[in-house]
Protein backbone atom coordinates (compact mmCIF):
# COMPACT_ATOMS: atom_id res chain seq x y z
CA UNK A 1 0.00 0.00 0.00
CA UNK A 2 1.29 3.45 -0.94
CA UNK A 3 0.51 6.28 1.48
CA UNK A 4 0.98 9.99 0.80
CA UNK A 5 1.01 12.39 3.78
CA UNK A 6 0.60 16.15 3.36
CA UNK A 7 1.98 17.19 6.75
CA UNK A 8 1.04 20.76 7.79
CA UNK A 9 1.49 20.16 11.53
CA UNK A 10 4.06 21.83 13.78
CA UNK A 11 6.40 19.65 15.83
CA UNK A 12 5.98 17.52 17.90
CA UNK A 13 2.54 16.69 16.46
CA UNK A 14 4.14 16.28 13.02
CA UNK A 15 6.50 13.58 14.26
CA UNK A 16 3.67 11.81 16.11
CA UNK A 17 1.47 11.55 13.01
CA UNK A 18 4.37 10.48 10.77
CA UNK A 19 5.41 7.81 13.29
CA UNK A 20 1.87 6.43 13.47
CA UNK A 21 1.66 6.23 9.67
CA UNK A 22 5.08 4.58 9.41
CA UNK A 23 3.86 1.96 11.84
CA UNK A 24 0.83 1.49 9.64
CA UNK A 25 2.90 1.28 6.45
CA UNK A 26 5.05 -1.37 8.05
CA UNK A 27 2.17 -3.87 7.99
CA UNK A 28 2.77 -5.33 4.56
CA UNK A 29 4.17 -3.97 1.25
CA UNK A 30 3.43 -0.29 1.93
CA UNK A 31 5.35 2.94 1.34
CA UNK A 32 4.88 6.32 3.06
CA UNK A 33 5.79 9.53 1.25
CA UNK A 34 5.69 12.80 3.23
CA UNK A 35 5.20 16.28 1.77
CA UNK A 36 4.96 19.63 3.56
CA UNK A 37 3.74 21.62 0.57
CA UNK A 38 0.40 21.16 -1.18
CA UNK A 39 1.85 21.97 -4.61
CA UNK A 40 4.53 19.28 -4.29
CA UNK A 41 1.95 16.76 -3.06
CA UNK A 42 -0.31 17.66 -6.01
CA UNK A 43 2.53 17.07 -8.45
CA UNK A 44 3.22 13.67 -6.91
CA UNK A 45 -0.44 12.67 -7.12
CA UNK A 46 -0.65 13.80 -10.74
CA UNK A 47 2.52 12.03 -11.91
CA UNK A 48 2.14 8.84 -9.89
CA UNK A 49 -0.99 6.78 -10.15
CA UNK A 50 -0.15 4.35 -7.37
CA UNK A 51 -1.19 6.33 -4.26
CA UNK A 52 -3.67 4.21 -2.36
CA UNK A 53 -4.44 6.59 0.53
CA UNK A 54 -4.01 10.36 0.90
CA UNK A 55 -3.66 11.81 4.42
CA UNK A 56 -3.84 15.54 5.14
CA UNK A 57 -2.75 16.53 8.67
CA UNK A 58 -3.24 20.04 10.12
CA UNK A 59 -4.61 21.65 13.27
CA UNK A 60 -5.81 24.75 11.43
CA UNK A 61 -9.26 24.65 9.84
CA UNK A 62 -8.45 27.13 7.10
CA UNK A 63 -5.22 25.38 6.12
CA UNK A 64 -7.19 22.11 5.83
CA UNK A 65 -9.69 23.73 3.49
CA UNK A 66 -6.94 25.38 1.44
CA UNK A 67 -4.86 22.22 1.22
CA UNK A 68 -7.73 20.03 0.11
CA UNK A 69 -8.84 22.67 -2.39
CA UNK A 70 -5.33 22.75 -3.87
CA UNK A 71 -5.23 18.95 -4.19
CA UNK A 72 -8.78 18.41 -5.41
CA UNK A 73 -8.24 19.86 -8.89
CA UNK A 74 -8.30 16.31 -10.19
CA UNK A 75 -9.29 12.81 -9.10
CA UNK A 76 -8.01 11.90 -5.63
CA UNK A 77 -7.47 8.58 -3.89
CA UNK A 78 -9.41 7.89 -0.68
CA UNK A 79 -8.62 10.82 1.59
CA UNK A 80 -8.27 10.91 5.37
CA UNK A 81 -7.99 14.16 7.35
CA UNK A 82 -6.17 14.08 10.70
CA UNK A 83 -6.67 17.10 12.99
CA UNK A 84 -6.27 17.92 16.65
CA UNK A 85 -8.59 20.94 16.85
CA UNK A 86 -10.90 20.76 13.82
CA UNK A 87 -14.51 21.93 14.21
CA UNK A 88 -17.64 20.12 13.09
CA UNK A 89 -18.29 22.86 10.53
CA UNK A 90 -14.92 22.23 8.86
CA UNK A 91 -15.45 18.48 8.98
CA UNK A 92 -18.86 18.73 7.33
CA UNK A 93 -17.64 21.14 4.65
CA UNK A 94 -14.69 18.87 3.77
CA UNK A 95 -16.90 15.79 3.72
CA UNK A 96 -19.26 17.56 1.35
CA UNK A 97 -16.27 18.53 -0.80
CA UNK A 98 -15.17 14.88 -1.08
CA UNK A 99 -13.00 13.99 1.94
CA UNK A 100 -13.70 10.38 2.92
CA UNK A 101 -12.98 10.37 6.67
CA UNK A 102 -11.96 12.55 9.55
CA UNK A 103 -9.77 11.42 12.45
CA UNK A 104 -9.54 13.61 15.55
CA UNK A 105 -6.33 13.24 17.54
CA UNK A 106 -6.68 12.97 21.31
CA UNK A 107 -4.09 13.63 24.01
CA UNK A 108 -4.22 10.02 25.23
CA UNK A 109 -3.14 8.76 21.80
CA UNK A 110 -6.16 6.53 21.29
CA UNK A 111 -6.48 7.81 17.73
CA UNK A 112 -3.41 5.82 16.76
CA UNK A 113 -5.28 2.60 17.53
CA UNK A 114 -8.12 3.62 15.20
CA UNK A 115 -5.82 4.63 12.35
CA UNK A 116 -5.38 1.11 10.90
CA UNK A 117 -9.12 0.47 11.09
CA UNK A 118 -9.97 3.72 9.34
CA UNK A 119 -7.41 3.08 6.63
CA UNK A 120 -8.86 -0.38 6.01
CA UNK A 121 -12.40 0.99 5.91
CA UNK A 122 -11.41 3.72 3.46
CA UNK A 123 -9.71 1.33 1.08
CA UNK A 124 -12.64 -1.09 1.19
CA UNK A 125 -15.40 1.48 0.97
CA UNK A 126 -17.39 1.64 -2.26
CA UNK A 127 -20.93 1.73 -3.59
CA UNK A 128 -24.04 3.10 -1.93
CA UNK A 129 -24.22 4.49 1.60
CA UNK A 130 -20.86 6.29 1.42
CA UNK A 131 -22.28 9.59 2.64
CA UNK A 132 -23.89 8.00 5.69
CA UNK A 133 -20.70 6.16 6.55
CA UNK A 134 -18.72 9.36 6.33
CA UNK A 135 -21.18 11.21 8.51
CA UNK A 136 -21.26 8.38 11.06
CA UNK A 137 -17.49 8.54 11.41
CA UNK A 138 -17.61 12.27 12.05
CA UNK A 139 -20.53 12.20 14.48
CA UNK A 140 -19.56 9.13 16.49
CA UNK A 141 -15.91 10.08 16.67
CA UNK A 142 -16.57 13.59 17.99
CA UNK A 143 -16.18 14.30 21.71
CA UNK A 144 -18.86 17.03 21.53
CA UNK A 145 -22.53 16.06 21.95
CA UNK A 146 -24.00 15.80 18.47
CA UNK A 147 -26.93 14.32 16.57
CA UNK A 148 -28.09 14.34 12.97
CA UNK A 149 -31.56 14.21 11.43
CA UNK A 150 -32.81 13.58 7.89
CA UNK A 151 -35.29 15.52 5.78
CA UNK A 152 -38.19 13.78 7.57
CA UNK A 153 -36.83 14.99 10.93
CA UNK A 154 -35.90 11.45 11.97
CA UNK A 155 -32.73 10.93 14.00
CA UNK A 156 -30.04 9.20 11.95
CA UNK A 157 -27.08 9.62 14.32
CA UNK A 158 -26.82 10.15 18.08
CA UNK A 159 -23.22 10.05 19.26
CA UNK A 160 -21.94 8.76 22.64
CA UNK A 161 -21.33 12.31 23.90
CA UNK A 162 -24.97 13.18 23.19
CA UNK A 163 -26.08 10.07 25.03
CA UNK A 164 -23.96 11.06 28.03
CA UNK A 165 -25.35 14.61 28.02
CA UNK A 166 -29.00 13.64 27.68
CA UNK A 167 -29.06 10.28 29.44
CA UNK A 168 -30.75 8.75 26.39
CA UNK A 169 -29.03 5.96 24.47
CA UNK A 170 -28.75 6.10 20.70
CA UNK A 171 -30.84 2.93 20.36
CA UNK A 172 -33.77 4.69 22.06
CA UNK A 173 -33.89 7.68 19.74
CA UNK A 174 -32.36 6.79 16.35
CA UNK A 175 -35.15 6.32 13.81
CA UNK A 176 -37.61 8.44 15.80
CA UNK A 177 -38.47 12.14 15.75
CA UNK A 178 -38.18 12.51 19.51
CA UNK A 179 -34.81 14.27 19.63
CA UNK A 180 -36.61 17.19 21.30
CA UNK A 181 -37.50 15.15 24.39
CA UNK A 182 -34.24 15.60 26.39
CA UNK A 183 -34.28 19.38 25.87
CA UNK A 184 -37.90 20.51 26.13
CA UNK A 185 -40.95 19.65 28.22
CA UNK A 186 -43.23 19.62 25.18
CA UNK A 187 -42.79 18.84 21.49
CA UNK A 188 -41.12 21.78 19.80
CA UNK A 189 -38.55 22.14 17.00
CA UNK A 190 -34.85 21.88 17.77
CA UNK A 191 -32.44 24.20 15.90
CA UNK A 192 -31.59 21.34 13.51
CA UNK A 193 -35.29 21.07 12.59
CA UNK A 194 -35.32 24.74 11.65
CA UNK A 195 -32.34 24.22 9.35
CA UNK A 196 -34.06 21.30 7.62
CA UNK A 197 -37.19 23.43 7.15
CA UNK A 198 -35.14 26.31 5.81
CA UNK A 199 -36.21 28.64 8.61
CA UNK A 200 -32.65 29.43 9.71
CA UNK A 201 -30.48 30.48 6.75
CA UNK A 202 -26.99 28.96 7.01
CA UNK A 203 -23.92 31.18 6.83
CA UNK A 204 -22.25 31.20 3.45
CA UNK A 205 -18.64 30.74 4.53
CA UNK A 206 -18.86 27.90 7.06
CA UNK A 207 -22.14 26.29 6.13
CA UNK A 208 -23.15 26.56 9.79
CA UNK A 209 -25.61 28.57 11.77
CA UNK A 210 -24.58 29.91 15.18
CA UNK A 211 -27.60 29.51 17.46
CA UNK A 212 -25.89 30.78 20.61
CA UNK A 213 -26.39 29.98 24.27
CA UNK A 214 -29.55 28.83 25.99
CA UNK A 215 -30.58 27.16 29.24
CA UNK A 216 -32.40 23.83 29.07
CA UNK A 217 -34.13 23.10 32.41
CA UNK A 218 -35.36 19.70 31.25
CA UNK A 219 -31.83 18.31 31.00
CA UNK A 220 -30.40 16.23 33.81
CA UNK A 221 -28.86 17.71 36.97
CA UNK A 222 -31.37 20.55 37.19
CA UNK A 223 -30.80 21.84 33.69
CA UNK A 224 -27.73 22.75 31.67
CA UNK A 225 -26.45 25.71 29.67
CA UNK A 226 -25.64 24.71 26.08
CA UNK A 227 -23.91 26.49 23.22
CA UNK A 228 -25.56 25.21 20.04
CA UNK A 229 -24.41 25.21 16.43
CA UNK A 230 -26.06 23.61 13.43
CA UNK A 231 -24.94 22.67 9.92
CA UNK A 232 -26.99 21.56 6.91
CA UNK A 233 -26.12 18.22 5.26
CA UNK A 234 -26.07 17.86 1.46
CA UNK A 235 -25.56 14.88 -0.82
CA UNK A 236 -23.15 14.72 -3.75
CA UNK A 237 -25.69 16.54 -5.92
CA UNK A 238 -25.94 19.45 -3.47
CA UNK A 239 -29.41 18.53 -2.27
CA UNK A 240 -30.29 19.10 1.38
CA UNK A 241 -30.59 15.70 3.07
CA UNK A 242 -30.68 16.70 6.74
CA UNK A 243 -28.90 18.68 9.44
CA UNK A 244 -26.44 18.11 12.24
CA UNK A 245 -26.61 19.84 15.63
CA UNK A 246 -23.77 20.19 18.15
CA UNK A 247 -24.23 21.04 21.82
CA UNK A 248 -21.32 22.24 23.95
CA UNK A 249 -22.10 22.03 27.68
CA UNK A 250 -21.02 25.43 29.02
CA UNK A 251 -22.75 25.19 32.41
CA UNK A 252 -19.49 25.38 34.37
CA UNK A 253 -18.34 28.32 32.28
CA UNK A 254 -21.61 30.14 32.96
CA UNK A 255 -21.25 29.50 36.70
CA UNK A 256 -17.76 30.98 36.63
CA UNK A 257 -18.96 33.98 34.61
CA UNK A 258 -21.87 34.57 37.00
CA UNK A 259 -19.54 34.30 39.99
CA UNK A 260 -17.17 36.81 38.42
CA UNK A 261 -20.06 39.17 37.65
CA UNK A 262 -21.31 39.01 41.22
CA UNK A 263 -17.78 39.58 42.52
CA UNK A 264 -17.37 42.62 40.28
CA UNK A 265 -20.69 44.02 41.49
CA UNK A 266 -19.73 43.35 45.11
CA UNK A 267 -16.32 44.98 44.70
CA UNK A 268 -17.89 47.97 42.96
CA UNK A 269 -20.42 48.35 45.76
CA UNK A 270 -17.68 48.16 48.38
CA UNK A 271 -15.77 50.88 46.55
CA UNK A 272 -18.67 53.37 46.80
CA UNK A 273 -20.05 52.50 50.26
CA UNK A 274 -18.94 53.88 53.61
CA UNK A 275 -18.41 50.71 55.61
CA UNK A 276 -19.34 52.12 59.01
CA UNK A 277 -22.64 53.83 58.14
CA UNK A 278 -23.68 51.91 55.03
CA UNK A 279 -24.27 55.18 53.15
CA UNK A 280 -22.50 56.12 49.92
CA UNK A 281 -19.01 57.60 50.31
CA UNK A 282 -17.56 60.94 49.25
CA UNK A 283 -16.06 59.61 46.01
CA UNK A 284 -19.44 58.39 44.84
CA UNK A 285 -21.02 61.69 45.88
CA UNK A 286 -18.84 63.63 43.41
CA UNK A 287 -20.03 61.41 40.56
CA UNK A 288 -23.71 61.38 41.50
CA UNK A 289 -23.77 65.13 42.16
CA UNK A 290 -22.51 65.91 38.67
CA UNK A 291 -25.01 63.49 37.12
CA UNK A 292 -28.00 64.83 39.09
CA UNK A 293 -27.07 68.45 38.35
CA UNK A 294 -26.79 67.66 34.66
CA UNK A 295 -30.20 65.94 34.72
CA UNK A 296 -31.72 68.88 36.61
CA UNK A 297 -30.43 71.37 34.05
CA UNK A 298 -31.46 69.23 31.06
CA UNK A 299 -35.04 68.56 32.17
CA UNK A 300 -35.51 71.73 34.24
CA UNK A 301 -36.35 69.73 37.37
CA UNK A 302 -35.58 71.16 40.81
CA UNK A 303 -32.70 69.60 42.75
CA UNK A 304 -32.18 70.15 46.48
CA UNK A 305 -29.13 69.48 48.63
CA UNK A 306 -29.02 68.96 52.41
CA UNK A 307 -25.73 69.18 54.31
CA UNK A 308 -25.71 67.83 57.90
CA UNK A 309 -23.12 68.21 60.65
CA UNK A 310 -23.23 66.69 64.14
CA UNK A 311 -23.20 69.39 66.83
CA UNK A 312 -20.22 69.33 69.23
CA UNK A 313 -19.02 66.03 67.83
CA UNK A 314 -15.38 66.59 68.78
CA UNK A 315 -16.35 67.23 72.39
CA UNK A 316 -18.44 64.05 72.40
CA UNK A 317 -15.47 62.01 71.17
CA UNK A 318 -13.14 63.56 73.75
CA UNK A 319 -15.63 62.75 76.50
CA UNK A 320 -16.79 59.27 75.52
CA UNK A 321 -14.22 58.02 73.04
CA UNK A 322 -14.18 57.38 69.32
CA UNK A 323 -16.03 54.07 69.53
CA UNK A 324 -19.02 55.79 71.09
CA UNK A 325 -18.69 58.59 68.56
CA UNK A 326 -19.05 56.01 65.81
CA UNK A 327 -22.31 54.95 67.48
CA UNK A 328 -23.57 58.53 67.01
CA UNK A 329 -22.71 58.50 63.29
CA UNK A 330 -24.38 55.14 62.75
CA UNK A 331 -27.52 56.34 64.52
CA UNK A 332 -27.57 59.52 62.39
CA UNK A 333 -27.25 57.39 59.22
CA UNK A 334 -30.27 55.37 60.37
CA UNK A 335 -32.30 58.53 60.89
CA UNK A 336 -31.30 59.84 57.47
CA UNK A 337 -32.41 56.57 55.89
CA UNK A 338 -35.74 56.74 57.70
CA UNK A 339 -36.46 60.19 56.23
CA UNK A 340 -35.49 59.48 52.61
CA UNK A 341 -37.63 58.67 49.61
CA UNK A 342 -36.55 55.95 47.20
CA UNK A 343 -35.10 58.46 44.72
CA UNK A 344 -33.11 60.35 47.39
CA UNK A 345 -29.41 59.55 47.93
CA UNK A 346 -27.43 59.96 51.16
CA UNK A 347 -23.64 60.16 51.52
CA UNK A 348 -21.09 60.44 54.29
CA UNK A 349 -18.98 63.33 53.03
CA UNK A 350 -16.53 63.82 55.88
CA UNK A 351 -15.92 62.56 59.42
CA UNK A 352 -19.14 63.97 60.88
CA UNK A 353 -20.55 65.60 57.74
CA UNK A 354 -23.34 64.02 55.71
CA UNK A 355 -25.13 65.15 52.55
CA UNK A 356 -28.42 64.20 50.94
CA UNK A 357 -29.35 64.72 47.28
CA UNK A 358 -33.08 65.18 46.69
CA UNK A 359 -33.97 65.06 42.96
CA UNK A 360 -37.17 66.74 41.79
CA UNK A 361 -37.50 68.53 45.13
CA UNK A 362 -38.05 72.26 45.69
CA UNK A 363 -36.87 74.29 48.67
CA UNK A 364 -40.02 73.95 50.79
CA UNK A 365 -40.17 70.17 50.53
CA UNK A 366 -36.43 69.85 51.12
CA UNK A 367 -36.65 71.98 54.27
CA UNK A 368 -39.60 69.89 55.50
CA UNK A 369 -37.53 66.71 55.04
CA UNK A 370 -34.58 68.31 56.84
CA UNK A 371 -36.82 69.37 59.75
CA UNK A 372 -38.11 65.79 60.14
CA UNK A 373 -34.54 64.51 60.19
CA UNK A 374 -33.46 67.15 62.72
CA UNK A 375 -36.31 66.27 65.09
CA UNK A 376 -35.92 62.50 64.66
CA UNK A 377 -32.22 62.56 65.49
CA UNK A 378 -32.67 64.93 68.43
CA UNK A 379 -35.20 62.52 69.94
CA UNK A 380 -32.91 59.51 69.50
CA UNK A 381 -31.10 58.10 72.50
CA UNK A 382 -27.36 57.44 72.48
CA UNK A 383 -26.01 55.17 75.21
CA UNK A 384 -22.25 55.74 75.55
CA UNK A 385 -22.19 53.51 78.64
CA UNK A 386 -24.59 51.38 80.64
CA UNK A 387 -27.27 53.45 82.32
CA UNK A 388 -26.21 56.64 80.50
CA UNK A 389 -28.56 58.22 77.94
CA UNK A 390 -27.47 61.19 75.81
CA UNK A 391 -29.25 63.03 73.02
CA UNK A 392 -27.26 64.61 70.19
CA UNK A 393 -28.34 67.21 67.64
CA UNK A 394 -27.37 68.31 64.15
CA UNK A 395 -27.04 71.58 62.25
CA UNK A 396 -28.47 71.43 58.73
CA UNK A 397 -28.12 73.66 55.66
CA UNK A 398 -30.54 73.35 52.74
CA UNK A 399 -30.35 74.87 49.25
CA UNK A 400 -31.47 74.19 45.71
CA UNK A 401 -29.49 74.08 42.47
CA UNK A 402 -29.16 77.32 40.52
CA UNK A 403 -28.99 77.44 36.71
CA UNK A 404 -25.49 76.95 35.26
CA UNK A 405 -23.71 76.82 38.61
CA UNK A 406 -20.81 74.50 39.40
CA UNK A 407 -20.99 71.57 41.83
CA UNK A 408 -18.50 73.35 44.08
CA UNK A 409 -20.71 76.43 44.45
CA UNK A 410 -23.80 74.26 45.01
CA UNK A 411 -22.18 72.37 47.89
CA UNK A 412 -20.54 75.45 49.39
CA UNK A 413 -23.88 77.25 49.60
CA UNK A 414 -25.50 74.34 51.45
CA UNK A 415 -22.50 74.12 53.81
CA UNK A 416 -22.86 77.81 54.62
CA UNK A 417 -26.28 76.92 56.00
CA UNK A 418 -24.74 74.51 58.52
CA UNK A 419 -22.32 77.23 59.65
CA UNK A 420 -25.21 79.62 60.16
CA UNK A 421 -27.25 77.01 62.02
CA UNK A 422 -24.29 76.34 64.30
CA UNK A 423 -23.81 80.07 64.92
CA UNK A 424 -27.47 80.56 65.80
CA UNK A 425 -27.45 77.87 68.48
CA UNK A 426 -27.34 74.53 66.64
CA UNK A 427 -30.09 71.89 66.38
CA UNK A 428 -31.83 73.70 63.55
CA UNK A 429 -32.34 73.89 59.79
CA UNK A 430 -31.24 76.92 57.75
CA UNK A 431 -32.39 77.47 54.20
CA UNK A 432 -30.03 79.25 51.79
CA UNK A 433 -31.94 80.34 48.66
CA UNK A 434 -30.21 79.77 45.34
CA UNK A 435 -29.24 82.86 43.34
CA UNK A 436 -31.00 83.36 40.05
CA UNK A 437 -27.72 82.86 38.18
CA UNK A 438 -24.23 81.83 39.17
CA UNK A 439 -20.87 82.47 37.46
CA UNK A 440 -19.07 79.41 36.16
CA UNK A 441 -16.26 78.07 38.32
CA UNK A 442 -14.10 75.03 38.58
CA UNK A 443 -15.87 71.67 39.12
CA UNK A 444 -15.92 69.92 42.46
CA UNK A 445 -12.75 67.97 43.19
Amino acid sequence: MNLLLLDLLPPPASETVASALRSLSGRGPRLLRIFHDAAAARTRLATSGNTDLLIIASDDDQSLRDAYGALAIGPLPPTLVISGTGTIETAVSLLEAGVDAWLLRDEAGLWCERLAEKATVLLGRHGRGVEQQRLAEIVNGCSVAMFAIDRAHRVTHWNPACAALTGIAAADVVGTSEHWRPFYEDNRPCPADLVVDGLTPPEAETGSDEIGQDFFPALRDGGRWLHITTAPLHNACGELIGAVQTMHDISEQRLVEESLRQSEERFHLLSIIDRMTGLYNARHFAQRLAEEMDRSQRYRHPLALIVIEVDDFRRFNETWGQAQGDQVLVRLAECIGACLRRIDQAFRLGHDEFVVLLPQTDMDNAVAAAERLCQLFASSEINPEAGKCIRCTVSIGVTTCAPDESPRDFVARAESGTYEANRLGKNRVIRIPAPESSPESRPLR
